[in-house]
């Protein structure tokens, strides 16, 4: 049966089990997780304690630099964009898209590791801006800017999925999609950089996180069940 299994899965696909079944791997993206989460709330004390929320040098120079660069045609997309990462698209319809590709091409398990990604991280990213509001910084319609929700969902579901999938054209595109959503805020003039920068890093932990925990659930699940012996005590491993 388990040989049967194995010659049916293909290289790619025993790859990537592997990589989701090792403790390690496991470990490591925790261990980023956490240095992304700290480095997000060292950013937002730094900016509260230090700056008095105000902009930082580098927030201030891109925001001059983009506010003279303006075209019609980076208009429409930046607009998508600011569709594609909130409101009903975010909260519902990208959720499920990405849930049904991962039922068909890598099962169940993975399928439900993409549905709490949004509410996980949009907790996340209120509760980091309850932590760190700063009024005077805001830019135009965020009430309150750091982390950047659009760049943490964005973040969040990349980092599942690249991992899931493991594609190298796949990785690249999801790159491109979350620069992409970071500078179409920036242009939008709703955050500053280092609030994509948060946010970014915030969505990036959440995503590391729940692969990793999927992961050992994955691993106990699936983890082989002692069995009686018709004669003897001994409960062997098969």
């Amino acid at each position: 049966m388990s040989s049967a299994i194995r010659k049916t899965s293909s290289p790619r696909e025993t790859r990537i089990n592997r990589a989701w079944a090792s403790g390690r791997s496991r470990w490591i993206a925790l261990v980023a997780a956490a240095v992304a989460l700290a480095l997000c709330i060292i950013g937002g004390a730094a900016i509260n304690a230090i700056l008095t929320g105000k902009p930082t040098a580098v927030d201030d120079l891109l925001f001059r630099a983009i506010s003279g660069f303006r075209a019609p045609w980076l208009d429409g997309p930046s607009l998508v964009l600011n569709q594609a990462g909130g409101g009903i698209i975010a909260l519902f319809i990208m959720p499920v898209i990405a849930a049904v590709v991962m039922l068909l091409t890598r099962g169940v398990l993975a399928a439900l590791v993409v549905l709490p990604l949004r509410p996980l991280t949009q907790w996340a990213v209120e509760s980091l801006k309850a932590a760190f509001e700063p009024p005077h910084r805001e830019i135009s319609v965020a009430l309150s800017a750091y982390p950047s929700g659009h760049s943490a969902v964005a973040a969040s579901l990349i980092v599942v999925l690249a991992l899931l999938i493991r594609r190298r054209w796949f990785t690249l595109i999801g790159l491109i999609y979350v620069i992409a959503m970071g500078y179409s805020r920036l242009y939008l003039n709703v955050h500053w950089f280092t609030d994509i920068l948060a946010g970014t890093a915030l969505g990036i932990a959440i995503g590391l996180v729940v692969w990793a925990v999927a992961g050992g659930i994955r691993s106990l699940v699936l983890r082989p069940r002692p069995y009686p012996r018709a004669f003897g005590s001994r409960w062997p491993t098969p």
